[in-house]
């Protein structure tokens, strides 16, 4: 899955006032001129109590990921067709193939290796292309298999929601109306690692040879990209570049019809803040599809820019073939309906397993819910999952995977399977 710091928008001294970026600005801050209203977010507690690098989201629903008895596995229906499930094991499997022996995971209070996970996706493999009833493959995953699933306190359940490869109009060029970059990487940007002793993901080396995050995504609508020549292609809303970041890959169109796609090539390091969460609690906004709030951001005018700077994780971009699919978080292309997003440090990558939950369908001009049941594997991550109770099921590509993955959200039970 998928920038500015919020608190430059609030206070009259900016913690980031020693930036490069901010000085070049002149010490401005995002405050109404003498004379202009006040936006009413400005008088938002739950804006004002935010703290300089804390994120905001949906809490994590989940407490744990534990070994459960195999009675308590549900019948394993799958409501897709029968050559997906078998690309996301052989895609989980050729993930497994090119780890070294030595690589292991942990679930709960066990741990296991490399080699084991392939003899898991092998006999799972070999057991859903044998043509067994659910009857029949209930009873052959229960003997053969470890189960776990995320444990809520009392409820059992995750909360699953949708992603897909967003669309969004661009030009090649800037001009009057398109004015922000989608941004490929800066050579300067560092992928940190748990040895350099720092809490962001993506940094930079400042003047003094300190590690910092990079800049956040008000600092890059300042212009502190600018002159680099990072610029991929251009767009007249900075929320449908959010939209794309937040998607992490995606269909830049053209007015002519014609198209690239880009995919995810790091990010900044600040953390991700959910604007229409924000705008909930703010009681700006009531619920709505993610669909529906970013059309709503995109009618606000000059409001647009300031509201999307709330989020201050910004994303970097690579060009990718037209004909190509999106990759996750395991270097590998995503099956649609069937790989998901998850924060690894509750559920690894790689894990194979069965999600049970209710999904909208589009209907007409509408949606309709119903149950589904299906198999799934842990290929990509986002920086709004975040606890072991975060599930982000990736819809695919199109209109269809728009509508219904930006109305996606529901409790769902997550279950995974390691070979005994």
């Amino acid at each position: 899955m998928k920038a500015a710091a919020i608190f430059l928008l609030l206070t009259a001294a900016p913690a980031f006032c020693e930036q490069p970026w901010y000085a070049a600005r002149g010490g401005e801050t995002a405050l109404p001129a003498p004379g202009q209203p006040a936006d009413t977010l400005d008088a938002c507690p739950k804006l004002n109590a935010l703290k300089r690098y804390e994120g905001y989201a949906d809490a994590p629903a989940v407490k744990d990921v534990l070994e459960v008895d195999a009675q308590t596995l549900p019948l394993p229906e799958d409501d897709l067709d029968r050559d997906s499930l078998l690309e996301v094991l052989d895609t989980t499997l050729d993930y497994w193939n090119l780890r070294p022996d030595t690589a292991r995971v942990q679930l709960g209070e066990a741990s296991y290796d490399a080699p084991r996970l392939r003899r898991t996706l092998k006999a799972l493999r070999e057991l859903l292309a044998s043509g067994l009833s659910k009857e029949e493959l209930l009873g052959a995953l229960k003997a053969r298999f470890h189960i776990y699933r995320a444990s809520a306190d009392g409820t059992d359940k995750t909360v699953i929601t949708g992603y897909y490869e967003a669309e969004i109009p661009v030009t090649r060029a800037p001009d009057a109306e398109h004015k922000y970059a989608v941004h490929l990487k800066p050579a300067d940007l560092v992928k940190t690692t748990p040895a350099m002793g720092v809490e962001f993901d993506y940094g930079r080396y400042d003047e003094e040879g300190r590690l910092v995050r990079h800049y956040p995504r008000e600092a890059v609508h300042a212009g502190a990209l600018a002159g680099q020549g990072l610029e991929l292609v251009w767009s007249a809303h900075p929320s449908q570049i959010m939209l794309l970041q937040i998607q992490g890959s995606g269909v830049l169109r053209f007015p002519d019809g014609d198209h690239i796609r880009a995919g995810f090539d790091g990010a900044n390091g600040h953390p991700y803040r959910s604007v229409q969460k924000l705008l909930i609690d703010c009681g700006e906004v009531p619920g709505m599809s993610f669909k529906d709030f970013i059309a709503y951001l995109s009618g606000q005018g000059p409001r647009e820019e300031r509201l999307v700077d709330l989020n201050p994780r910004y994303v970097y971009f690579r060009q990718r073939p037209k004909d190509s699919r999106p990759y996750g978080a395991i270097g590998r292309v995503l099956t649609p309906g069937r790989s998901i997003a998850i924060d690894p440090k509750h559920i690894p990558l790689g894990l194979f397993g069965l999600l049970k939950s209710r999904r909208p369908q589009a209907q007409g001009t509408g949606l309709v819910f119903k149950d589904f049941s299906r198999f799934i594997a842990a290929h990509d991550t986002g920086s709004a999952i975040r606890g072991p109770g975060r599930v982000d099921l990736f819809w695919g590509t199109g209109a269809a995977a728009e509508t219904e993955a930006s109305s996606m959200k529901a409790p769902g039970e997550l279950y995974l399977f390691v070979i005994k």
